[in-house]
């Protein structure tokens, strides 16, 4: 019976953030930006009032973002922009690089792409390039973003509390320890698979950039965005790169860039991936698959990046009701 009635929870969650969807684009960054400055508030917290201390960490954070896109925006968005006009050409020079028998197949093989990917790349990519040439943007989010976070981790025991008068007396600790541990599932995922996207996208870098292919910090960058989303980076990383590379230096560096980035992603994979995301996740390859088509099929990009972090969440709940 506990079980039917934590998958119907689910389900009305999942069945709300549908309809909802056009509101998880502000909800959504601004839990995540709480969630990353909650351990920075809490050290805080030791020694200042509450509202200082959470306004001291979004402030600080907030100021870091601002500066980095300062500093960093306008050089990747001009490089962006010169990578989509070039690509054509070098897409061109590359094709006529390869054997007839090969370029048919290629060609084949791309008019059965997934038109959903498709959509998806172009709006992750249209709005990258939309916040990167806005200033207007940049400072907006700085200042709402880190503002809802603060409100929503100083209102975070008003809403335990509220949840206490509802939850039977027998059950609220049960309940807030599993709240926790969703809770740790969430910032550990958030905290690891940055830190994975940002190894694997200097270490793409790093392979272009030896075997002199141009764009190689734009496609890091690139690569790193995208890789937040499990299994889609080596995608963002190989295409552009195979087509620099077969257009600048033939068939023999396209292929160093394919083994290269396919050794990067296989690192990924078989150690970073394991040792520091599937520790907080506890989910088999196959079911991070799924949990991907269906979040991306009902959410978009959103629900890709969304959809690994939620299941461990719900696995969490399942595991918690099991053992009641």
């Amino acid at each position: 019976m506990r079980l039917v009635a934590v998958g119907a929870g689910v389900l009305i969650i999942v069945l709300l953030a549908w309809v909802l969807r056009p509101l998880l684009l502000a909800i959504v960054p601004t839990g995540l930006y709480a969630v990353i400055t909650w351990p920075l508030v809490g050290r805080l917290k030791r020694r200042l009032p509450t509202f200082v201390a959470a306004i001291l960490a979004n402030a600080a954070l907030a100021a870091f973002i601002v500066g980095v896109s300062i500093l960093f925006g306008p050089v990747l968005y001009g490089q962006a922009l010169q990578l989509l006009a070039a690509l054509p050409g070098a897409a061109g020079t590359a094709l006529a690089a390869l054997p007839a028998s090969a370029r048919d197949e290629l060609i084949r093989l791309a008019g059965q792409l997934d038109v959903g990917v498709i959509s998806w790349s172009r709006e992750i990519f249209g709005a990258s390039l939309s916040v990167l040439r806005s200033t207007t943007v940049i400072f907006g989010v700085a200042i709402v973003v880190p503002v809802l976070a603060t409100y929503l981790q100083l209102d975070a025991p008003r809403y335990l509390r509220a949840l206490d008068a509802v939850v039977p007396a027998d059950r609220r600790e049960s309940v807030r320890e599993t709240i926790a541990e969703m809770y740790a599932v969430l910032d550990g995922f958030v905290r690891a698979q940055i830190l994975v996207s940002g190894i694997v996208g200097f270490l793409v870098f790093l392979a272009l950039q030896m075997l002199g292919i141009p764009f190689a910090l734009t496609i890091g960058v690139l690569t790193a965005a995208i890789d937040l989303i499990p299994y889609l980076g080596g995608i963002a990383a190989i295409v552009p790169s195979v087509v620099l590379a077969l257009a600048s230096g033939g068939i023999a560096k396209a292929l160093f860039a394919v083994l290269l980035i396919v050794a990067i992603f296989e690192f990924e994979a078989q150690v970073l991936s394991p040792q520091f995301v599937g520790r907080k996740t506890r989910l088999p390859a196959s079911m991070v698959v799924l949990v991907l088509l269906v979040g991306g099929e009902l959410f978009g990009p959103l629900g890709l990046y969304l959809a690994v972090p939620v299941a461990a969440m719900a696995r969490v709940v399942l595991a918690r009701s099991l053992e009641a």
